[in-house]
């Protein structure tokens, strides 16, 4: 019987980028099982956001190779259908916030197979987002909510977001959680989550990677990794805090 392919598979991927060929991954080798939920965490700079830009087709990778869902995801129409990329800057940003939330939903619709226009509104009334405001004109927060509607929406094979809520306050954050893990249990999928609010989500994680300095420290099953006796969080501080350095907790 054929195993089941990965839904993400990294084999010595290398990035470089920039005339100064300044390295953002080195050597990355990992593969994530379908229906997984993953964290991905790292101090600022580890190589979360370029791994995960190299996972959405966005940039190819130096050396090595990279498949999502059993294929090469650059420039491939059909995995960027089943990828959604979840981040803080959309693209160029002054289009993006011309937008108004209802007009976002519609676009979401039309390029997302497994879009759910009900779930959609109903997380529009969750989180409270004014359907008819431009997304430059939101609060933070409702910017930020917005972007995990989309995500959220879309129910993609494979679903990343990279610090997505950042900006939503303490019980927009719980909502999301919640709502993530409920549709999660309905929709089933792989999503691939990047956040240095490790603690919150730490109930939500089937797995964990580990990055610093553009390389895998760690990468098991979440289960097996409490089972050392420490949290997630816990693990990431040991095991990337520098000599003589001081837990900060907004600004790994």
């Amino acid at each position: 019987m054929r195993a089941e392919v990965s839904a993400i598979e990294c084999s010595n991927v290398h990035l470089r980028y920039g005339w100064r060929q300044t390295q953002a991954l080195a050597g990355v080798t990992l593969a994530v099982p379908q229906g997984a939920i993953c964290g991905l965490f790292g101090r600022n700079g580890a190589g979360k956001t370029s791994l995960m830009a190299l996972l959405a087709g966005f940039r190819r990778p130096t050396q090595g190779s990279i498949r999502v869902l059993g294929a090469d995801p650059f420039e491939n129409p059909e995995i960027s259908a089943q990828v959604a990329f979840v981040y803080q800057k959309q693209g160029n940003d002054d289009i993006y916030n011309s937008f108004r939330a209802k007009e976002l939903l519609r676009l979401g619709a039309t390029m997302r197979p497994n879009w759910d226009v009900a779930y959609a509104e109903h997380l529009l009334e969750r989180f409270d987002i004014p359907r008819k405001k431009s997304v430059g004109r939101m609060s933070k927060g409702q910017a930020a909510a917005l972007r995990c509607t989309i995500g959220l929406a879309s129910r993609a094979p494979l679903t990343i977001f990279d610090e997505a809520y950042l900006g939503m306050d303490a019980v927009y954050r719980k909502v999301f959680i919640d709502e993530l893990l409920a549709d999660y249990l309905a929709h089933p999928r792989t999503i691939l989550f990047s956040t240095h609010y490790i603690g919150e989500m730490e109930r939500l994680f089937s797995e964990a990677i580990i990055i610093d300095k553009g390389q895998v420290l760690l990468h098991d099953n979440a289960d097996t990794l409490r089972e050392r006796g420490k949290t997630l969080q816990d693990l990431f501080i040991s095991l990337t805090l520098k000599e003589g350095e001081t837990y900060d907790y907004q600004g790994i």
